[in-house]
């Protein structure tokens, strides 16, 4: 779609952080996550109060201006955002403001999500995708607005991974409670365990698309059928599927390529440690509470699901009170080097890697700024385009309707292939469907988009502040 800049400004803060404001260091959680950008774009019918041709109407005029409103007040709470990395330790938080860019798209909304492509949502994003380290004086977000022809928009979002996960008007907890270690070498950070498994090559991207129908089907097959004692998550599910597919289509593909196939499978997950430690951590603490679980098993491609649900979940309950209280405090450094240890332990030498990160329940789909709520939402981060610095990756999204799950899966363009004729996932979930292809009723649409009417845009505006939700 050909498209135009309107307008490039930065949004500052409604009102000057204090002084005593200005530096905001990152905490030890904060440290050993990986220092990259991380994109949401979310997708926005047109309004029932806009003009067939959207691009002379005055609601891109007005709208824009309830952003930036909202943008600016929000930022005066979140005011790390509106600054500049100062170095890896701590953000200057000196009110320069977040980049944001307006463009208008000559098509419509609807055509471009009958077939959404991977490279096209990229140009929704404010900045090309890079994962080359920032360095000082970079900034820590960025927005851009899409308008369409139809009216519909795209707001595209980059956040910097470090520091930036929370829920909420935010509690600046993490530092204090988890204080940064400045000795620390980037070995010895959590995700560097990673490393080694990286690699490079053609990717693909592929949707699949499970929806209530199918989770349901899921847990009954492993549940009744194979005697699971606990009822699973739809992310416990979905992972446990994945992780099997991938194993089977390794398999494939390793036996047609002549490359030797790896006696074990890795998966890790990403766990909120908020929910874990005792007393729960505030929901709205600013900042990384996030701990790498991995999760091994022997490549066997005629395995049951159960006993792959069963390890998903044993990774996880690891992470108890217990865990994250021994990394608290001033001799919290000691714990983290222990849970590190530990945690480290788990990944085996010689084992083909799958990441599963899920952004389910994050309330995305929830997000309305006075025009109603996103018919889709995307992190366009993958694909073959994209100098990604390892294959197999995985996100886990919630659905529109909230209670199916979409698996954005990234594979070598050679395991795709077998990935996809798996015949057990073909009659669960739905590939690459449209966007537009949805469960929920016409009435339901209806009253969405009257709520969204009758709330304040005042009110409504400020759930921007969900844009820095976006960090698994």
């Amino acid at each position: 779609m050909e498209s135009e800049i309107i307008s490039k400004e930065n949004i500052k803060p409604s009102s000057p952080t204090p002084p005593h404001l200005k530096t905001y260091n990152l905490s030890l959680l904060d440290q050993i996550v990986p220092p990259i950008f991380v994109p949401l774009v979310l997708y926005f019918p047109a309004p029932e109060n806009a003009s067939r041709n959207a691009s002379s109407d005055p609601f891109i005029s007005q709208t824009i201006q309830i952003l930036k409103q909202s943008l600016s007040s929000t930022l005066t709470r979140y005011y790390p955002l509106a600054g500049r990395i100062k170095d890896n330790f701590s953000i200057d938080c000196n009110d320069e403001g977040v980049p944001f860019v307006v463009t208008k798209f000559k098509g419509n909304l609807s055509d471009f999500l009958k077939n959404p492509d991977p490279a096209e949502c990229r140009s929704h994003i404010p900045c090309v995708l890079s994962w080359t380290e920032p360095g000082p004086g970079t900034h820590i977000a960025t927005i851009q607005v899409n308008y369409f022809a139809c009216g519909g928009i795209a707001i595209g979002s980059l956040f910097l991974h470090k520091g930036f996960e929370e829920t909420g008007d935010p509690n600046y907890l993490p530092e204090s409670i988890f204080p940064q270690n400045r000795s620390m070498k980037r070995e010895s950070h959590l995700f560097s365990a990673m490393r080694k498994y990286f690699k490079f090559g053609k990717t693909v991207m592929r949707r699949y698309v499970f929806n209530s129908s199918a989770v349901s089907t899921l847990r009954t097959k492993v549940t009744e059928q194979e005697g699971l004692q606990f009822r699973p998550s739809r992310v416990e599910l979905v992972s446990a599927l994945v992780w099997k597919c991938f194993m089977v289509a390794l398999s494939e593909t390793t036996i047609k390529s002549g490359i030797q196939f790896q006696p074990e499978s890795l998966v890790t997950h990403g766990v909120n440690m908020r929910r874990k430690a005792n007393p729960a951590l505030p929901n709205n603490s600013f900042g990384n509470y996030v701990w790498l679980v991995p999760a091994s098993s022997r490549n066997e491609t005629d395995m049951n699901l159960k006993p792959l649900a069963c390890k998903v979940r044993n990774a996880i309950k690891k992470i108890d009170s217990d865990f994250v209280k021994s990394m608290q405090g001033e001799e919290g450094f000691s714990g983290y080097l222990e849970n590190l240890e530990d945690a480290w332990s788990g990944f085996p030498d010689n084992a083909e890697y799958l990441a599963i990160s899920s952004w389910c329940n994050f309330g995305l789909y929830g997000v309305d700024f006075g025009w109603g709520k996103p018919v889709w939402i995307t992190k366009c981060d993958a694909g073959s385009e994209v100098d990604w610095p390892f294959i197999n990756i995985v996100w886990l999204m919630d659905t529109r309707e909230g209670d199916g799950i979409e698996a954005w899966v990234t594979l070598d363009e050679h395991c795709i292939e077998a990935f996809d004729n798996i015949e057990e996932l073909k009659n669960l979930a739905s590939i690459d469907p449209s966007p537009l292809e949805t469960e929920m009723s016409t009435e339901k649409i209806k009253e969405l988009k009257k709520s969204s009417i009758e709330s304040s845009p005042l009110e409504t505006a400020a759930a921007s502040r969900v844009l820095v939700n976006g960090v698994s």
